[in-house]
């Protein structure tokens, strides 16, 4: 029945699309970052929320996730690249170090963003589902762990030696 349609043998012997081509399982990390970072949050704020350092500690570990989401969906092919490839897991760690700085940077504006808060004017953050205040905090960390995240995965692809003509031209 589907056999007789018009071009379906031509759909069949055409290779694959580059959008088919990105809709790898290292590709889909990247894109469920948020989503990864959202369920780390929830993991750690809510268990630990009688402490006064639990929104601090959930939001440094969330953007770490976050951050290394994106960096590992954009600079390996599959998952078989990081746990098969010892110079993957080398170089992942190696990110650490320049991403710890960062890391205390956010931190340092989180704290200052928490504490901030009750001097500003209640329209900035109360009185909606999403104050602006709160919108605010999300659009900062969420470019920053991007930028980061994007950095990140240029770095690794240069030491595994995977490097795209796009990345070289960036």
């Amino acid at each position: 029945m589907f056999d007789e349609l018009p071009g379906s043998e031509d759909r069949l012997a055409q290779p694959h699309s580059p959008s088919e081509e990105q809709d790898k399982p290292a590709r889909n990390l990247s894109r469920w970052s948020h989503v990864i970072a959202g369920v780390v949050f929830c993991l750690i704020y809510f268990p630990l929320q009688h402490h006064p350092w639990s929104w601090l500690v959930a939001v440094a570990v969330s953007y770490t996730a976050f951050t290394f989401a994106i960096a590992l969906g954009l600079s390996l092919d599959d998952a078989d690249d990081f746990f098969g490839n010892p110079r993957a897991v080398k170089c992942a760690a190696a990110m650490l170090l320049p991403h710890a700085p960062i890391l205390a940077l956010i931190m340092l504006g989180g704290y200052g963003w928490l504490h901030i808060k009750p001097a500003l004017p209640l329209w900035a953050t109360e009185g909606r589902k999403l104050p602006p205040w709160d919108v605010l905090g999300i659009i900062v960390v969420w470019f920053a762990g991007t930028r980061e995240g994007i950095w990140m995965a240029s770095q690794i692809k240069r030491q595994l030696g995977r490097v795209d003509n796009s990345d070289v031209n960036a």
